[in-house]
């Protein structure tokens, strides 16, 4: 419930959690990079932000399973806006060995660029809304080009997840239409 001056104004509804959305003791803790941003070619003057998280125990010698977060800015750290608690379900499972440890891409929509002027500089619905090849090309060329020059993942599409909700869950789908070879996994929220 949300209240301003006394009163509430008004209210969001989502299911209870399970245990598994709350940190069990003695299981270990993932890590958070900084924000990193890229200036995109495939989208002209476009820049966008990105953020990894690793779960403990994953393999980034010989690769770790990747999974494509869109909205990322969304679910970092403690704000976690979409209320999905993805830093403490993924240890939490992975230390149950229910999901292997893996290397996590939260991506923000990008701002800028040739195409969002007259849109307020969001680029999100042109990125995620767009029914192409195009989205794909950024992401693996540009933003998992980047994240490979610092964690190994696996390049196989088993091992290759994205998600998204709304327009993120169109663009998830999307990319794994026009690249089954990289994506087989799709986490779509409507």
């Amino acid at each position: 419930h949300y209240f301003a001056n006394g009163r509430e104004i008004g209210s969001y509804q989502v299911a209870g959690y399970n245990p598994d959305s709350y940190p069990e003791p003695g299981v270990a803790r993932g890590k958070l990079s900084e924000r990193k941003t890229l200036v995109s070619k495939v989208y002209p003057g476009m820049s966008s932000n990105y953020w990894v998280y690793v779960n403990p125990g994953a393999d980034l010698v010989n690769g770790a399973p990747v999974m494509v977060w869109q909205d990322g800015e969304t679910i970092i750290g403690n704000q976690d806006l979409m209320r999905l608690r993805l830093q403490i379900v993924s240890d939490n499972l992975v230390a149950q060995k229910k999901i292997p440890p893996m290397v996590h891409v939260l991506i923000q929509p990008g701002t800028g660029g040739q195409e969002a002027s007259g849109r307020g500089g969001g680029m999100r619905s042109i990125q995620y809304d767009t029914v192409s090849d195009r989205y794909g090309k950024y992401l693996m060329d540009e933003v998992l080009a980047d994240v490979q020059q610092t964690y190994k993942i696996r390049q196989d599409a088993y091992s290759r997840a994205i998600a998204g909700a709304s327009s993120g869950a169109i663009c998830a789908m999307n990319v794994a239409w026009y690249y089954p070879e990289q994506f087989s996994r799709v986490l779509s929220h409507i």
